[in-house]
């Protein structure tokens, strides 16, 4: 009796916080913006030969069959489905439903006072000090806090904390420590 009473309790106290977590982070994927270098999956339901896997090239676009060249860069997953099928509406089919997953995000890049800068896979939730961790630690002279990131289309750049969660496309800088 004490235990089911102890468990319930452990329930209610822990089950909302997993909950908003996984919320917050099914959020953080629906506001996700398209860029070059996501790969994409899309299929058209029951219509196999409209399917299609491909890699949004640099300048934003992919190819689809019957469509042409389309724009991705800056679509999220439920905008780009809904111009999708809005597409094939205009005299292609009568009611499309598009579905869309990422087969892979575009790399993130560190640069500065790390031992090995570079572009690495993107990983959901990765922080940046795990990000560093990726690029083999800090070097001696590296600062311990000034560290920026450049994020999205505008390239907006702010200070960056060790606990940050960085994104696909992210521009890492670790400046050098003067002290």
């Amino acid at each position: 009796m004490v235990i089911t009473r102890l468990l319930l309790v452990l329930l209610l106290v822990f089950l909302p916080r997993a909950v908003l977590a996984e919320t917050a982070v099914a959020a953080g994927l629906q506001s996700y913006k398209f860029g070059p270098g996501d790969a994409l999956k899309i299929s058209v339901y029951q219509e196999p030969d409209l399917s299609v896997t491909a890699e949004i090239s640099q300048q934003g676009y992919i190819d689809m069959p019957l469509l042409g060249s389309i724009k991705m860069t800056g679509h999220t997953q439920q905008s780009a489905k809904e111009y999708l099928e809005q597409r094939l509406k205009d005299g292609y089919l009568v009611s499309p439903s598009v579905s869309i997953t990422i087969d892979s995000y575009r790399p993130f890049f560190i640069y500065g006072e790390v031992r090995n800068p570079g572009s690495y896979d993107y990983q959901p939730d990765i922080t940046l000090e795990q990000a560093i961790a990726l690029s083999g630690g800090l070097l001696d002279r590296a600062s311990r806090s000034a560290w920026h990131i450049q994020r999205g289309a505008d390239k907006a750049t702010f200070k960056a904390a060790a606990d940050t969660i960085i994104l696909p496309g992210d521009v890492i800088k670790i400046d050098k420590s003067f002290f």
